[in-house]
């Protein structure tokens, strides 16, 4: 079951972004004369990091070191490269349950994979202790353990990112 707050945020976040289609696709709104279209397309992933992150409350620079961390963001710039399970590397049920969950359409789409795996990882904040910390931690293993019986992996994933930027 998704926390009230999370389906707060994603409801509003499917109300500004209308997550039937990807952000920044306009082609139909109007004629802006002071925006140009190289304005409103995204350069790379990193700008959908920035709003989706943005929108649910999760640090774009948290998703970013959890990316980076993950799969190294594979061909940043091209909005359509998808790599096995997404730039987060969710796993296949999770990814399932989750785009089901948020009313997603459209497949596996990169951005489909962004959306579920920001929304994971603050869905894992809300069942840890509150901290940027615990969620990566259980966003990798599922649960938390204390880390004196953490892995060698554990160890390296969790040292790879400075928590004093997040908690």
């Amino acid at each position: 079951m998704i926390p009230s707050d999370t389906e707060q945020i994603i409801r509003s976040i499917d109300d500004s972004m209308n997550l039937s289609r990807k952000p920044y696709n306009y082609p139909s709104c109007g004629n802006y004369d002071t925006i140009g279209a190289d304005q409103l397309q995204p350069k790379s992933v990193f700008d959908w990091v920035d709003s989706i992150a943005t929108a649910m409350g999760v640090p774009p620079g948290f998703v970013k070191d959890v990316g980076r961390n993950e799969s190294k963001w594979p061909k940043p710039n091209n909005l359509n490269y998808l790599i096995p399970n997404g730039d987060l590397q969710i796993m296949p049920a999770t990814y399932k349950i989750w785009y089901k969950k948020l009313g997603l359409t459209g497949g596996n789409t990169r951005y489909n994979y962004l959306i579920v795996g920001i929304a994971y990882l603050k869905y894992c904040k809300d069942q840890g202790d509150g901290t940027w910390r615990q969620a990566r931690y259980i966003y990798a293993r599922g649960r938390w353990k204390n880390p004196s019986q953490w892995t060698k992996l554990e160890h390296r994933f969790m040292s790879d990112i400075d928590w004093k930027l997040y908690d």
